[in-house]
């Protein structure tokens, strides 16, 4: 049986560590116009799930620590820079209940540094091995690439869910995999059972992206640090739209046409089995997450285990 309470000691002592190690960044005072929105980045209250899934797997197979927060500051910077161009494309005023970079200051400013926070997480990556670096590269083009396809796809109802799997799991799923392939990788393990974590982390992502499109509508705002609805409002698809969709697709076409609140998107998705259809979707990758965790030992594989249900029961 797990100890819940030993994994929260344990969890909070690593996001303690990287917290410790994000303040430690080296960087430049000048221009202020550069680093001023990085120190804001780094000073948010970002969750580091990514990180702290990194060290989580690499802990299992004994890894370096200091490999490991170095890996883990790069893909956490990595994913802040997706993030601050993110905010730019869709034109959201908050992250992490905070302004985005590009609403505290302008969309140059914003550009400008998320391109060094880029630079920061490569040079985060000096003296680690090449398929570390290549691995690492390959993943931010993937992102890059959901992050291409979620722009196609807005306004665009001839999108199936087949189609919005593919662009989360490139967009999100894509960078928790990687999480724990190199977590593993740094750990010794083949490129072959490394990829099993890939997987692993995949699915994870997908339940994970799944979930924030279900809080998107059913959270609350003050724990989201947004909008609720503001995907929905933006035109851009998500899981709760597209199974709507194919559950009526005339009703919902009207519906969408009324131009509703968020209360009655919340009724809608509650009367039509959208929400219990949703949900069932994230148990589903969780469950495939967790079958992938077989790769690890049993002694070795319960933090991951109690790590997925975090991101299931999470508020936020």
């Amino acid at each position: 049986m797990v100890d819940i309470n030993s994994y929260e000691k344990h969890f909070l002592f690593i996001k303690g560590e990287i917290e410790k190690a994000f303040q430690k960044i080296p960087l430049n005072k000048t221009p202020n116009y550069l680093y001023d929105p990085i120190q804001y980045v780094i000073n948010g209250k970002g969750k580091r799930l990514r990180p702290i899934l990194v060290h989580l797997v690499g802990q299992a197979y004994s890894a370096n620590p200091a490999d490991l927060m170095k890996l883990g500051i790069a893909v956490e910077l990595l994913h802040n820079f997706t993030l601050v161009h993110d905010d730019i494309m869709d034109g959201d005023d908050r992250r992490h209940g905070q302004k985005s970079v590009h609403n505290k200051w302008d969309d140059s400013t914003a550009i400008l540094s998320g391109d060094a926070l880029f630079v920061l997480a490569q040079l985060s990556l000096k003296g680690l091995s090449d398929i570390i670096h290549q691995r690492f590269n390959e993943v931010a083009l993937t992102i890059c690439e959901g992050q291409g396809m979620d722009k196609e796809f807005e306004n665009n109802s001839s999108i199936s869910m087949g189609k919005y799997l593919i662009m989360i799991g490139k967009k999100t799923g894509a960078l928790l995999g990687l999480c724990a392939e190199l977590g593993a990788l740094l750990g010794g393990l083949s490129k072959e059972d490394a990829h099993n974590l890939f997987e692993f982390g995949l699915n994870l992502g997908l339940a994970f992206q799944i979930q924030d499109d279900y809080l998107e509508i059913f959270g609350h705002e003050s724990n989201m640090g947004k909008s609720l609805g503001s995907d929905i409002f933006a035109g851009k698809q998500t899981a709760l739209m597209i199974l709507a969709r194919d559950n009526d697709s005339n009703k919902w076409e009207k519906f969408v046409n009324a131009k509703n609140s968020i209360s009655d998107y919340q009724s809608y998705f509650v009367k039509n089995g959208i929400k219990t259809g949703t949900e069932t979707i994230i148990q589903h990758y969780i469950y495939k997450a967790e079958k992938g965790l077989k790769v690890i030992n049993q002694d070795k594989r319960n933090h991951l285990r109690q790590f997925t249900t975090m991101i299931l029961n999470r508020t936020y």
